[in-house]
């Protein structure tokens, strides 16, 4: 470690890794606010593939060194690239290019994304590497990423495992060779993750793991179980109160209905848009969607709703500004995801005093069963949803909910929580 002051404390020096931030959603975004809030605590370096000049603009100004692939690889796309796994081995090759002084750090940071695990192979033996798995790839395990917006299959069931197996082994080896490395570690980005990773990859899960408790480890210090590493979101960029420029924002947003519920996820299946717009009917509230999708199926969602007396607006690529404003001013944030690992949007709502309403699956009672903020309920239960509506209406109960909420969030969900947890999960 580079030599520092008498008396000092030496920084923790940290290279994060992940392959591509091309998507720049919340995983990325959150991995960019992780890097602008350690520079007092760690030395950080950043080795990527595929930096957008938006996602440098969000680094902001942040101390990190760079390791970067000479050009962005060129993704290949098709059923083909599929079927061989054509990205997988892209990565693994591009990685080797990449000229990344490893000594001078003391642990690694993967975050996973594709193309993230297959620098594997060039990490020396010695060092010890966290997996923030956040969860396992959903395309290569299941269903609901192959299914149409109205949640009929896109193909036979037996052909998407076919055309997935290839990249299915591939992840198995590389996680593996992780699961045997000494002083290595792997976590979900919440409690139902962690399980679903003791599932998929063969270690074990105690239910009863604190956010950042490293894993238990055999004699040869490999770990034997996996663990988590909850989200959080950097409160400075979700204040309380509405700024003068959020509220010029939302004066400039597109139309939009005008007493309404906001949910963000690309319009699709897994993000339960159907449900969302099933659930407002007869309520007089319309459906203002945020997280792209393609053209074909934001028309079949709007007229879906037209269909159910339900005006729905999908938004645009929106600022951080203007999404705020948008939440801020909504009845309540929704969200019908079918087994969302674990669900950012909850925690942005009850930062600033929105009602989270949010369907009782997946990583969603992780984030919110103690909260006292908000409401988990049934899918199909279409009278709770209509009831919490209302209640989300209620100036006293909302009140209560947004105190309790913002609370919630500051003890839980705080960049400092979460940087105290990946240090624990680093050894330190």
């Amino acid at each position: 470690m580079a030599a520092a002051s008498k008396g000092a404390k030496q920084r923790l020096r940290v290279l994060v890794v992940r392959a591509s931030f091309a998507a720049l959603g919340g995983a990325e975004r959150e991995l960019l606010q992780l890097l602008r809030n350690v520079d007092e605590r760690w030395s950080v370096g950043l080795a990527t593939l595929d930096l957008s000049s938006e996602a440098m603009e969000l680094m902001d100004g942040a101390d990190v060194t760079m390791h970067q692939a000479a050009a962005p690889p060129k993704w290949p796309t098709g059923g083909w690239a599929e079927v061989n796994a054509s990205a997988s081995k892209v990565a693994e090759k591009a990685w080797q290019s990449v000229d990344i002084p490893f000594e001078q750090y003391d642990a690694v940071h993967l975050s996973v994304c594709r193309g993230t695990l297959e620098i594997l192979p060039s990490i020396p033996a010695g060092l010890p590497v966290h997996y923030h798995c956040l969860e396992p790839p959903r395309w290569l395990y299941e269903d609901v990423l192959h299914r149409r917006l109205d949640g009929t299959l896109k193909r036979p069931l037996w052909l998407t495992k076919l055309l997935f197996a290839q990249q299915r082994r591939r992840d198995q080896r590389f996680v593996n060779r992780l699961i045997q490395r000494p002083m290595a570690t792997i976590s979900g980005n919440s409690p139902w993750v962690q399980q679903w990773i003791s599932e998929l990859y063969g270690v074990s899960s105690n239910p009863n793991k604190a956010n950042g408790e490293p894993p238990i480890r055999d004699e040869q210090q490999r770990l034997t179980e996996a663990t988590h590493l909850m989200h959080v979101i950097d409160l400075s960029m979700w204040p309380k109160k509405a700024t003068k420029s959020e509220n010029a924002a939302y004066a400039e947003l597109p139309e939009h209905p005008k007493d309404y519920v906001v949910t963000v996820g690309q319009v699709s299946h897994v993000k339960g848009a159907w449900s969302t717009v099933e659930s407002l009917k007869n309520t007089g509230l319309g459906l203002a969607q945020v997280g792209g999708g393609s053209d074909e199926d934001k028309a079949a969602l709007v007229a879906y709703g037209a269909s159910l007396g339900v005006e729905v607006a999908c938004m645009p690529r929106l600022s951080h500004l203007a999404l705020r404003s948008l939440i801020r001013s909504a009845r309540a944030m929704v969200s019908h995801a079918h087994k969302e690992p674990f669900g950012l949007t909850p925690i942005e709502a009850m930062a600033i005093g929105v009602p989270a309403l949010m369907v009782d699956e997946g990583g969603f009672a992780n984030t919110m069963s103690q909260a006292n903020s908000g409401r988990l309920i049934k899918r199909g239960d279409l009278g709770a949803w209509k009831g919490a509506y209302l209640d989300a209406k209620d100036p006293e109960l909302r009140g209560a909910w947004a105190k309790a909420g913002r609370s919630y969030v500051e003890s839980h969900f705080s960049m400092k929580v979460q940087i105290e947890a990946l240090e624990h999960l680093l050894g330190q």
